[in-house]
């Protein structure tokens, strides 16, 4: 009993700390930019199944990328490299890449988003990357910037 009435008064007391600050009080982050950029390929494997569903588990495989990012004209330059088969990226799964099916991953300022634009698909999903993609970044303090993504080199 004394116990449990020493854990209330613990709480009591440090209820004020933990209040002393609120959301207001932070600072909201002003970058709308892309900072890192990585580039997959998703295929559904014939070998490996959901052990629930029993539907083939999706897989993906890192492409080697390099890129250019300029801040100020708010562009990404990606040049791709397919990786050699390896393990489960089979030479088979490796003909199967192109420009045309591939997922792109970004990395963004801190507390930022983004979200397509132009009829764009959004970031994650398979899509032709023959073409530039435009998004929206917007700020944690809701500045916005347009971005086009790029792959200038895509190399088998």
């Amino acid at each position: 009993m004394i116990l449990k009435n020493i854990k209330w008064l613990l709480l009591l007391a440090f209820l004020p700390i933990l209040t002393a600050c609120s959301w207001e009080d932070l600072p909201s982050y002003e970058g709308a930019d892309i900072t890192a950029c990585k580039i997959y390929y998703r295929w559904p494997s014939n070998e490996y199944k959901d052990d629930v569903t029993g539907e083939p588990l999706i897989l993906d495989m890192e492409m080697s990328t390099s890129f250019a990012i300029d801040d100020e004209a708010g562009t990404v330059d990606i040049q791709v490299t397919v990786p050699n088969a390896q393990s489960y990226f089979t030479n088979e799964v490796r003909s199967q890449v192109s420009q045309n099916n591939l997922c792109c991953q970004v990395t963004l300022s801190p507390a930022a988003r983004i979200a397509p634009a132009d009829g764009n698909k959004v970031l994650g999903v398979p899509d032709d990357w023959t073409i530039p993609h435009k998004f929206i970044v917007t700020a944690a303090d809701g500045t916005k910037k347009e971005w086009t993504i790029t792959v200038t080199k895509f190399t088998k």
